[in-house]
């Protein structure tokens, strides 16, 4: 039996720029421009896979990128601490 069959698949979705993008909420130039200053909305921009000149982001990484931003329920806890909620 190959190998193929004997390590688990990976099954975290590979994105285009687009999609990646899309899921972001962003644009593909903002994204491209990250890929360059290694910067998205003030944080690290998230990792990326370059295959040739093909372009991937995994979605467990966007996902990631993501959490970094915490939902809030209004604009004044922009001005408090975070509250961890149990």
């Amino acid at each position: 039996m190959s190998d193929l069959y004997q390590h688990p698949i990976d099954i975290d979705p590979i994105l285009n720029a687009q999609q990646a993008a899309s899921f972001l909420n962003t644009t593909t130039a903002t994204l491209k421009q990250s890929r360059y200053s290694g910067m998205l909305y003030g944080k690290p921009a998230p990792c990326f896979i370059k295959m040739g000149r093909i372009i991937r982001y995994k979605l467990s990484t966007l996902m990631a990128f993501r959490e970094q931003f915490p939902e809030r329920q209004n604009t004044t806890e922009l001005n408090s601490p975070l509250v961890t909620k149990h």
